[in-house]
């Protein structure tokens, strides 16, 4: 059983627009209990209260949108059938939910994804994967007004209401690989199609793709690289979904038995879709963000001990409102018990 809870706070003494603080509430508990030489138990839990956006997470406001929940849940069930052949039944629960009405009338919701994995191992260092998964994504304002009538200057409706009707199933089926190169260096790999059918009609068919790499030199160095493409949640009103890919390194450095160090960097690219109401169009378009951090730790004692560092957000758009970059220095105390 592994638990890690933290609570961190920014205050701005002068800020142009919004609040004048940051919230950054996170909690993490994971629990694995080996029943038996073949069965295998497990679950994860996540929550936070954020105000900044989360990069690594798919789904979620890539800008300021005030204060907001995020969690996501998994359970699994691993059994092996034989030597060679295993299979791994799980159920993931995901959530977000924002405390600016504005915003959540149209990204508040849930999804609920059940899996299974056929686990094939090949040879001791590789395992092949076949995954199929069935998603459900269920919106708290399904079937709401998120974009009023538009009526131009003689009172005439030139564009109706938009609703909200973003509710969908999705079917995935999935091919991968696991692999050890050597004790230090894995990868795990998945890659097929997704299959999306919207409640209120609609459906896309779309290529899908996710992978994680893991380097670990010694107890010195530990670095992740995870990588996805596919559907997310729009995040704006009107569209149902948008075509994303997220990179993104994690970087931990202990330096010496008292200086750690964090580097944090992601890449996202955004496809929007081109979204038609009445005679009212609105045109696709792509939006790229950066976002990377590095961050050093002094540990004055097991406890307590003092800390700095760079952040950088920078998003182009081909909506220019939604544009911004930011480089923000700090400093601070942490304690860690």
């Amino acid at each position: 059983m592994q638990l890690n809870a933290g609570a961190g706070g920014s205050y701005y003494y002068e800020r142009v627009s919004g609040q004048n603080y940051d919230i950054d509430l996170k909690g993490a508990l994971g629990i694995t209990y080996k029943s038996s030489p073949r069965l295998t138990l497990g679950s994860t839990l996540l929550i936070d209260y954020l105000t900044e956006p989360n990069f690594d997470a798919p789904g979620g406001l890539n800008s300021r949108s005030g204060n907001y929940l995020y969690t996501t849940d998994k359970a699994f069930v691993a059994y092996n059938w034989s030597q060679r052949f295993s299979t791994k039944s799980s159920y993931t629960f995901e959530a977000y939910n924002y405390d600016n009405s504005a915003v959540a009338l149209y990204s508040n919701r849930v999804s609920n994804t059940f899996g299974n994995e056929f686990r094939f191992q090949m040879v001791p260092t590789t395992l092949l994967v076949a995954e199929y998964r069935y998603g459900i994504v269920s919106y708290e304002n399904e079937g709401d007004v998120i974009i009023p009538a538009q009526f131009n200057q003689f009172g005439m409706q030139i564009a109706p209401a938009v609703h909200l009707q973003n509710d969908s199933t999705t079917h995935f089926a999935l091919g991968g690989i696991d692999h050890i190169f050597n004790p230090r260096l894995s990868a795990s790999l998945r890659g097929g199609a997704e299959f999306r059918s919207y409640t209120n009609g609609g459906d896309r068919t779309d290529p899908y793709f996710e992978g994680a790499v893991t380097y670990a030199l010694g107890k010195r160095v530990s670095v992740t690289w995870n990588n996805h493409y596919g559907l997310e949640e729009p995040g704006i009103a009107g569209a149902q979904s948008r075509t994303t890919f997220r990179t993104g390194i994690q970087t931990k450095l202990n330096l010496t038995s008292r200086i750690t160090s964090n580097v944090d960097l992601y890449f996202v690219h955004d496809d929007y879709p081109a979204f038609t109401s009445g005679v009212m169009v609105t045109p696709g378009f792509t939006e790229n963000t950066f976002d990377g951090g590095v961050s050093l730790r002094y540990a004055i004692t097991s406890l307590f001990g003092v800390q700095a560092g760079y952040h950088y957000t920078d998003i182009n758009s081909d909506i220019q409102f939604r544009e911004y970059s930011r480089n923000r220095v700090f400093a601070g105390v942490s304690l860690t018990f």
